[in-house]
């Protein structure tokens, strides 16, 4: 009896033993990494996953790829994407989506500007709440905005005036298409424009502008008012993504096909307009390079959340398209003015 008491006593003596010792290690040992492609839970120490904004001028689908590519980009950079549009070009829609983004408290915001003086009092009130606020598509230049992505549209609408100048082959009337009268990247496209055939093609002619607001059917119409009004007219010069549409539109029932008296030249390479240009109802596009702005945006909110510095103007180019480089226009340099 007194053999097995000790017997006992000893092996309960050595479960303890073992039972410290195996706590000991547990608590010395590092946490394991996670494996890669594993999604790190919030909480437990892990660092937050950031919440960045993109807020698009108006609903469109010229943004809304930006916006798809921007969500899968974010997946494997420490990020997830919330996008945003009015529905109309009322800048007051995009101030209220910039008010509830402040009070969500989220950690950066891209936002192509409607209104580029309406919307300066709210960029800054995010930027002064630690927001890092970055404008692309359209700058806010008087705002506290940290950097611009997109085009540099003075030198691109410059671009679509040299492309205007040599189809018209330096005569003629053109009637232009826009969309958002208060849109700055809009206005900065015809500035460019009206200077560049002043300056090298004094004999092509301004006599109509009217804006469709970015809606397509009042685009649609406007088209249909000026060619009436002007029916001498050379060329219809589109300036947003929903003017070479619309026009093409018009053209097609007035079965005006491969018609070099009657020409379409327009801005973006949406898929409307790249048929237009294959159908033969659009002459000539000048393109963007918006395919890289969602990188370069979640990129640059990462950078200035990190504490580091970005460059504060990024144009990122234009491109001529017509028939002759349709399949391969996205390969080529962006345009620089000779």
């Amino acid at each position: 009896m007194k053999i097995r008491k000790s017997l006992l006593s000893c092996l309960l003596i050595a479960c303890v033993l073992l039972s410290l010792t195996a706590c000991g290690q547990g608590g010395d040992k590092p946490a394991q990494e996670p494996s890669a492609g594993q999604e790190v839970p919030a909480g437990g120490g892990a660092e937050p996953e950031r919440t960045f904004a993109i807020v698009y001028p108006i609903v469109h689908p010229f943004f809304e790829p930006i916006g798809v590519a921007a969500e899968e980009y974010a997946k494997t950079h420490g990020c997830k994407i919330i996008t945003k549009a009015p529905d109309s070009s009322n800048a007051q829609q995009q101030i209220e989506i910039m008010e509830n983004l402040i009070a969500m408290n989220v950690d950066g915001i891209a936002i192509g500007p409607t209104d580029t003086s309406a919307l300066v009092p709210t960029i800054n009130k995010a930027v002064e709440k630690g927001i890092k606020v970055i404008c692309f598509e359209s700058e806010a230049a008087d705002s506290d905005a940290l950097c611009f992505i997109g085009t540099d549209n003075y030198k691109a609408g410059r671009h679509l005036g040299e492309v205007i100048g040599k189809n018209l082959n330096g005569e003629g009337k053109i009637v232009i298409l826009t969309g958002l009268p208060t849109q700055f990247s809009l206005n900065e496209r015809i500035r460019g424009i009206e200077e560049y055939l002043a300056e090298k093609y004094p004999g092509v002619e301004v006599v109509d502008t009217q804006p469709s607001e970015g809606d397509p059917q009042k685009a649609v119409t406007c088209t249909e008012n000026m060619i009436q009004a002007h029916p001498d007219f050379s060329a219809l010069v589109g300036i947003d993504a929903t003017a070479g549409p619309a026009a093409a539109s018009v053209w097609k029932a007035k079965g005006w096909q491969n018609d070099d008296a009657h020409m379409i030249l327009t801005f973006d390479d949406m898929a409307d307009n790249l048929q237009g240009v294959r159908d033969g109802y659009i002459k000539a596009i000048v393109a963007q390079r918006q395919t890289t702005w969602h990188q370069q945006i979640i990129d640059t909110l990462n950078t200035l959340c990190d504490g580091g510095s970005v460059e504060p103007y990024n144009d990122t180019g234009s491109v001529e398209i017509t028939i002759d480089n349709i399949e391969t226009y996205v390969d080529e340099p962006s345009y620089v003015e000779k």
